[in-house]
This record gives C-alpha cells, sequence and structure tokens, in this order.
C-alpha cells in the first residue's frame, strides 16, 4: 500500500511538473529591463505589388495574385476578399510591405528564420506585430475564424524548444489593430545560434487571415536607472548655476544579470551617442556644462559583452536641460570703496565720509526705479527744540537720499543725530549701493 501511495505521489508531481513546463514556455511577454540595439529587423521593404520573402523558409506557397489558404504574399496592399484595407505598421513608409498570409487548411508551421552570432548565457527579446485582416460579422462568414499564432524559439539543431507562446483566438473587430507581441528567451553556454518558428493554431477557411510587419530580435537586460546626487532621473538647471556638474550613478535591478559591466554614453540629441573614454565604472562624474546634454550606459554581464553589441543593452537616460527661467540669483560686480567726501556749510552741517572695503552680496535688486515719496525727518538742535523735515526719495541715481538717522541725547560723543545716507548706482542687472553716514550738531 505504502508503495502504490509513493508511485501515485510521484506521478501527481511529474505531471504538475509537466505542466509547469508548459505553463513556462507558453508565455509571450516582453522584456522587463532596458532593451539593447535591435541584432535583426525585418519590416518587408516598400514596393508596389506582391513579392516572395527574401530571408527565412516558408510552407507557403507564394503568388503573384489573391493568396488563398496556404498561400502568402509580400506586399504593400490588403485588397482581397473581404478584407480590411490597411497599410503596413512600419512608421513614415510609402508602400510599405508586409507578410500577409492565408492560413491553410490544417495547423501547422509557416514560417522560419536561422539566427546566429547570438551570444551564451544572454537574454533576448522577440517581438512582431499583427493584425487580424478580417472584417466583423460579414455576409459571406459571419464573425469568421479568429486568427491564433504561436512564436517558438528552438536551439540551432532544432532539437530543443527554448521558449514558445501563444497569442490565443484574436477575433476580427469592428476597426483593424496592429497589435504587438513579444517572447523572451536566454541562450545556454556555448549557444550563439538559434531558430524562430512561426506557427497557425487554426484551420484554413472562412476567417484566419493576418499581416505580420517589423520582426525585431534585441538583448534583454536588467532595467537600470540613472540618478544623481539628488536620487533625480533627469535636471534642469538655472542659467544662474552655469557651468553645472553632478555625479551620476547606475542602479540596476538585477531582474537578469547578477553582475554588471557598463560603459558610459554621452549625447547631444538623446539620438546619437557616443562612448565616453575610461568611464567604465558604476559612477559618472559629469564635467561641467552649460549646454543640453544626455548620458546613458551600455550594460553587460560581463566586460567581453560590451565589445558585442548583439550582448549588452542600454540603461535609461539621464538629462541636463538649461531652464528658459529668469536667473535666480546674479552675482554683481563688487564695490571696492567710495572716495573721500567733505562738504561744509549747511547751517554748520559737516559731512564726511571715510574711504572704505564695501562688499555688496550677490542679491538680484528687482525694480527699475526707487520709491517715489518722502520720510518725515527729525533734527535735534538745541536742548529739546525738535525740528521736522522732509527728506524726498525720487529714484534718482548716482547720488545720496536719505534712508534713516538716529536722534542721539546731548553730550553724545557722535554729537545729536546721526544720519544714513545711501548712493545708487545703476549695475548691469539692477542698481548697486552703498550707504554711509554722518553727525549732525
Amino acid at each position: 500500500m505504502q508503495s502504490t501511495f509513493s508511485k501515485a505521489i510521484k506521478t501527481l508531481t511529474l505531471l504538475f511538473c509537466f505542466f509547469c513546463v508548459l505553463h513556462a514556455q507558453g508565455q509571450l511577454g516582453f522584456c522587463n529591463g532596458n532593451l539593447g540595439d535591435p541584432i535583426f529587423t525585418e519590416d518587408f521593404g516598400t514596393g508596389i505589388g506582391n513579392s516572395k520573402l527574401s530571408f527565412g523558409t516558408t510552407t507557403y506557397k507564394f503568388t503573384k495574385k489573391t493568396p488563398g489558404d496556404g498561400f502568402y504574399v509580400v506586399s504593400n496592399h490588403t485588397r482581397h476578399f473581404n478584407w480590411y484595407h490597411i497599410q503596413d505598421h512600419t512608421p513614415g513608409d510609402t508602400n510599405g510591405r508586409m507578410l500577409i498570409v492565408n492560413a491553410s487548411y490544417k495547423p501547422g508551421e509557416f514560417i522560419r528564420i536561422p539566427f546566429s552570432g547570438l551570444c551564451e548565457n544572454t537574454s533576448y527579446e522577440f517581438s512582431s506585430w499583427m493584425v487580424n485582416l478580417m472584417r466583423d460579422n460579414t455576409r459571406a462568414c459571419g464573425s469568421g475564424i479568429p486568427i491564433d499564432v504561436t512564436f517558438e524559439i528552438w536551439n540551432k539543431s532544432n532539437k530543443t524548444l527554448l521558449a514558445s507562446g501563444s497569442t490565443g483566438p484574436i477575433p476580427g473587430g469592428k476597426t483593424p489593430t496592429w497589435r504587438q507581441f513579444a517572447l523572451v528567451f536566454q541562450t545556454r553556454p556555448n549557444e550563439t545560434s538559434v531558430i524562430l518558428k512561426i506557427r497557425n493554431n487554426g484551420t484554413g477557411g472562412c476567417g484566419n487571415d493576418l499581416a505580420l510587419d517589423d520582426i525585431a530580435f534585441k538583448p534583454c537586460g536588467d532595467r537600470v536607472v540613472i540618478l544623481d546626487k539628488n536620487n533625480k532621473k533627469q535636471v534642469s538647471v538655472n542659467k544662474s548655476y552655469l557651468p553645472f556638474s553632478t555625479t551620476l550613478k547606475a542602479q540596476p535591478d538585477f531582474a537578469v544579470f547578477s553582475s554588471h559591466f557598463y560603459q558610459w554614453q554621452e549625447s547631444k540629441d538623446g539620438v546619437n551617442w557616443q562612448d565616453i573614454p575610461n568611464a567604465q565604472e558604476e559612477t559618472y562624474k559629469i564635467p561641467p556644462t552649460s549646454s543640453r546634454v544626455f548620458y546613458r550606459t551600455k550594460v553587460a554581464e560581463n566586460a567581453r559583452n560590451l565589445k558585442n553589441a548583439l550582448c549588452y543593452s542600454y540603461s535609461d537616460f539621464y538629462e541636463v536641460s538649461i531652464s528658459k527661467a529668469k536667473p535666480i540669483v546674479i552675482k554683481r560686480p563688487e564695490v571696492k570703496g567710495i572716495p573721500n567726501i567733505a562738504t561744509n556749510g549747511c547751517d554748520g552741517v559737516n559731512l564726511s565720509l571715510e574711504k572704505q572695503e564695501v562688499r555688496v552680496p550677490p542679491i538680484y535688486v528687482n525694480r527699475q526705479r526707487l520709491p517715489k515719496t518722502h520720510k518725515r525727518v527729525i533734527i535735534v538742535k538745541q536742548d529739546a527744540k525738535i525740528i521736522f523735515d522732509k527728506v524726498w526719495f525720487d529714484g534718482g541715481v548716482g547720488r545720496f537720499v536719505q534712508t534713516g538717522e538716529e536722534v542721539i541725547r546731548k553730550g553724545h560723543p557722535k554729537g545729536y543725530t546721526v544720519v544714513h545716507e545711501t548712493v545708487y548706482t545703476k549695475a548691469k542687472y539692477g542698481y548697486n549701493a552703498v550707504t554711509r553716514s554722518y553727525t549732525q550738531y
């Protein structure tokens, strides 16, 4: 009894593992990290009329006319049967072509493409755009047979399935919709070649008609973000703080790679990138810049793969932009000093100012004119007698105007009253201001 129970448990375990493998192989999905440059792309070119496949092999037959069940064409139009009339998916194409397939009556493989020159122990993403050409609810076919496609990645010998995923049934809709599908796989040790197979899971007849476009293979790596010292992914710098510099750091999520090697890159437009010499560490210090610039890094699991474009991916980029806002802080020229001023007269009032070093703090004066108003001034002349007067602030530039005063008691060594005045001189940004004081007896 014990032996029979153990065998049953083992059988259930094996079946569970088998279905787990099927589930793992049957999942379509995109790279969760960052991608590298495409190592293969196929947009089927441009031109008018039908043409044959220029790559790979197919079990379907080519025709120069309307493709029946089990036939294909590479064409710039889909004006056949009661199909939707659509353009290819590739942006910017004129008379762009796509692979158009009228599924065979029996499910099976309809295209096979070999790939070589890959890197061992490296993850890749295969992707393709696909659309159902069948109109929804036609008189002849009703809703029609939905399209249903499986993508498979096999090893070079065509004996080991590395990954697979199915789209599931995709019925025709009220409008044709291009949809992208992807499959992620990883090469094994000493494995540098694979085979892509695309299979039709449905039957032919009224429906199951599709178009494929923009096939691509790209290296798939960790999601790597670039952060500065403030943990920001970008910065907008006010002109007052130029030139700007900071230290960047690459932060991977370790979803794919267990180790990381870097090669930093720089770009002026975010499109054309150049390697930065001797910049292969986890961090990089930006040299002082006064213009817009982008930074990113190549990422590979070993140093050797950084030299092979088929093996590395890219990080997100970090952007340094220049703010269009007005300067926040303006550093004005320092005022070295004021010459001696001595004036006698004005009923015995003596004015004097000794030469002194005055340092003006870098404060931006955001006004074009000084306020035009007056202030009531107290002048003490004899004993407790008080005289009132007015001093105007008329916005004048280049001469002193009174800005404050102190009333001092009789017998104070500085006299009865100390008056504070300020001279304003026009500067490049706003005004420079220097204050003087004198004693009034």
